[in-house]
């Protein structure tokens, strides 16, 4: 039992530490995307763990990319957010994926393989939604507070 204990700390510890190395490592945007004003889709190596810090991290970049990808409707506009995973590959490597292609990248590997970390909604009128999850849904509040939103289907389970 004395034994124990200290590997236990020890374990407990190294996992506090590793947590902390995660969420301090910087988020590096390796591309991004525009199809002219509707869709934005951002390719990063990593994101947080947790959907708050997801969340805060979109909302401390939303005034540059608002500024460098407007909006030409006017009335939303959706930012993928999404993971490089394994690069960029095209359908011959990746037959059975769920693929999103850029057309402007030279070459043949220009698809990365459907895996985002966060969409978000942005709507003129309505505000933020954010989906983290496919079944998980945020909003942010008129007092920029981040909620989550219950949908009816989900209500009943």
């Amino acid at each position: 039992m004395k034994k124990k204990l200290p590997v236990m700390l020890l374990c407990l510890f190294l996992l506090g530490a590793l947590y902390n190395l995660w969420t301090i490592r910087p988020v590096n945007i390796l591309y991004i995307y525009s199809d002219e004003g509707v869709t934005v889709t951002i390719v990063v190596d990593h994101m947080p763990w947790t959907d708050r810090e997801k969340i805060a991290w979109y909302l401390a970049r939303r005034d540059e990319f608002k500024r460098k990808y407007p909006s030409f409707d006017n009335t939303w506009q959706t930012y993928y957010i999404t993971d490089i995973s394994d690069g960029f590959t095209n359908y011959a490597k990746s037959p059975h994926e769920d693929l999103f292609c850029i057309s402007e990248i030279k070459g043949d590997d220009k698809c990365l393989v459907k895996n985002y970390f966060l969409i978000v909604d942005e709507y003129t009128n309505s505000g933020l939604r954010f989906y983290p999850d496919s079944d998980i849904e945020y909003q942010l509040t008129p007092d920029n507070k981040i909620e989550r939103v219950f949908r009816p289907e989900y209500l009943n389970q």
